[in-house]
């Protein structure tokens, strides 16, 4: 039996605990309906709680810790009935039992790290709380002139503007990997750190490219690009460098330039607002980086020197290293000298036809599979009749398709809304009539079962109108169908029972089926009414025939009509 690989050994990185996150963890799930997903963010919140203690709780009624136990094996035990296909997510549930069975609450916690990383192989919510920043951003930078530090993670674009803005000290979080998870804007004063301008410039911080830990992050710098820097009046893009990050095959650096390119359209027009610094560097290094992106140009692949954007920023970076490189020294260099170069050199203007929307191709992969495990969840949700699951799955994606733009998942959008509007609406809707067609047939007597299924479908219908109106639009049957047609069957039996012999058996096998109708909808309630009414008033009818028949001696009518009266009373005596 295969199962998840699980770490050996874990950092209180790994964990990324504060008060923050797991305010964020409780919010994930506290309005999502009952699934696996709810289950396994519900156990790590609680669990988180038993490591880090009771300051961190949200939910103030589970304070006790015995409450907490019990609150945590209720969780366990939901998350064991659910129908997990994956054999060794259910070997991993197992074992999570165990350590939890034992209080071994780090290790609980390892371990459904890996079953949600499976089940959830991006955190989507991290991601939409990061787009809600982004906008945050957007509205302070907008139709301000920026310089934009870009570099992969680790490079030191936090430590480079607190440097070139001149604050004293530098904010870290605890238990957690980087500060910087969305743009960060910061406004310096040219005054306040004795340069010659006497306007201000803003230094925007970003998330590092390329962080496979973080999907969530890459995806939201992307997003970043399009909502925020695109609304700038003007951009001046850095390039950061770290000496680690460059690699032993200088795949950092090639890595770097390849999501510059793609950042950028047509980067030969606008490359000359490019500036490079480089950071992090030993002093017995830091004249060979000229040499060093010389034997990068010399090594390069045909492939890799057909990408003409790669090629353009390569090359303009090995031309303005030629003379000098600008190797950041936080010891001997000046912020104010730094900061007047960058601001006096040329800027992006127009940057709304400049940056265009990329992520890496890694966490490309990373959100294509999360969507991927939305369709086989909505389709799963679907067949099991999990109507509110659905939707709030379906809010996800739809949420998702607009915050990316991107064909793939509006696709999968698409065929998810096709799949649950032929499931939910055209199938059910399809057997519904079929089996109420053959139930009202003249001589077909009307099993009750048959009008609990219909209404059954019909109550579908109803609880999926939000899924209509949010989702899937016209092109879904409306619930007021399934009333329309059975209206028109029981104004096709009305008629038909007007015109028949009140003593006939026929008639009874209409007011049964009318009768049983109504009983599950009122909208027959007030036809069945009317029926009896008017069969009420023929019986009357009859008897006054009778009694005029009695009274003119025509005694053969009267004893037609007695028959009749007496097997009308018997066959309708129950309505």
């Amino acid at each position: 039996m295969r199962s998840l690989d699980i770490p050996k050994s874990y950092s209180k990185d790994d964990f990324q605990l504060t008060n923050e996150s797991l305010k964020d963890t409780y919010k994930d799930f506290d309005l999502m309906p009952l699934c696996t997903e709810r289950f396994l963010l519900s156990l790590r919140y609680l669990i988180s709680c038993k490591l880090i203690g009771n300051d961190a709780m949200v939910d103030q009624t589970i304070m006790s810790s015995d409450y907490r136990k019990l609150e945590i094996d209720e969780e366990l035990q939901c998350l064991k009935l659910e129908e997990i296909s994956s054999t060794k997510i259910q070997h991993a549930v197992e074992t999570l039992s165990i350590y939890i069975k034992h209080e071994n609450w780090k290790s609980s916690l390892i371990i459904l790290k890996e079953i949600l990383h499976e089940i959830m192989p991006s955190n989507i919510y991290e991601l939409f709380r990061l787009a809600k920043s982004v906008d945050d951003t957007a509205n302070l930078i907008k139709d301000k002139k920026i310089i934009f530090y870009l570099g992969n993670t680790g490079s030191g674009k936090s430590a480079t503007i607190h440097f070139l803005s001149d604050l004293k000290r530098i904010v870290t979080a605890p238990f957690a990997k980087s500060i910087t998870r969305c743009i960060t804007p910061v406004t310096v004063y040219f005054k306040d750190i004795n340069a010659y301008r006497q306007d201000s410039i803003i230094l925007c911080d970003s998330p590092g490219f390329g962080d496979t830990n973080d999907p969530e992050v890459d995806t939201a710098n992307g997003i970043a690009i399009v909502r925020a820097i695109r609304v700038c009046e003007s951009v001046k893009p850095v390039l950061l460098i770290s000496y680690t990050s460059i690699g032993d095959r200088y795949e950092g650096l090639k890595d770097l330039t390849y999501t510059l390119a793609r950042l950028i359209q047509n980067t030969k027009d606008q490359i000359k607002a490019f500036s490079y610094i480089f950071t992090k560097y030993p002093k017995n290094e830091k004249e060979t980086i000229h040499a060093l992106l010389e034997t990068i140009n010399n090594t390069l692949s045909d492939q890799e020197r057909s990408d003409t954007n790669f090629m353009d920023i390569l090359r303009d970076m090995f031309e303005k290293t030629k003379k000098n490189a600008c190797v950041l020294d936080p010891i001997k260099n000046d912020p104010s000298t730094i900061l007047d170069d960058l601001a006096d050199s040329t800027n992006i203007n127009h940057p709304e036809n400049v940056f265009q929307f990329f992520i890496t191709e890694k966490s490309k992969s990373i959100i294509d599979k999360q969507v991927t495990k939305y369709e086989l969840s909505i389709k799963s949700a679907t067949k099991r009749s999990k109507y509110s699951l659905v939707k709030y799955i379906l809010d996800q994606l739809k949420f998702l398709n607009e915050l990316l733009n991107q064909e793939p998942i509006e696709e999968i959008y698409i065929n998810c809304t096709r799949y649950v509007s032929r499931y939910f609406f055209f199938e059910e809707y399809q057997k519904a009539i079929l089996m109420l067609n053959r139930s009202l047939l003249d001589e077909t007597i009307l099993i009750d079962e048959e009008i609990k299924q219909y209404r059954t479908y019909f109550d579908h219908a109803n609880l999926v109108e939000d899924l209509r109106k949010t989702h899937l639009g016209n092109e879904a049957i409306h619930s007021c169908a399934y009333i329309e047609h059975l209206n028109g069957k029981v104004d096709n039996l009305v008629k038909n029972l007007q015109e028949k012999n009140i003593n006939g058996l026929l008639i009874k096998l209409s007011m049964d089926k009318i009768k049983i109708l109504s009983e599950y909808f009122d909208d027959v309630n007030v036809k069945y009414k009317f029926i009896c009414q008017f069969v009420s008033e023929k019986i009357e009818r009859l008897v006054y025939s009778f009694e005029k028949s009695v009274l003119s001696n025509g005694f053969y009518n009267s004893i037609s009509m007695m028959t009749k009266f007496y097997d009308a009373n018997t066959i309708l005596s129950n309505y």
